[in-house]
């Protein structure tokens, strides 16, 4: 839901901003970098879609 907001919000978004979004959520597999990314392909596929 904090990287749907995020989307939402700004469809560009920088690591820091993804960081950010995202500090409420702890993960103890340490799969942020993965984090990071799923939100990077997500905006670009909203951004494709022109939205």
């Amino acid at each position: 839901m904090s990287a749907a907001a995020l989307l939402a919000a700004n469809s560009s978004p920088t690591d820091s901003d993804i960081d950010a979004a995202m500090a409420g959520n702890i993960c103890r597999c340490g799969t942020y970098q993965r984090v990071r990314e799923a939100v990077h392909k997500a905006a670009a596929q909203l951004r494709r879609a022109g939205r």
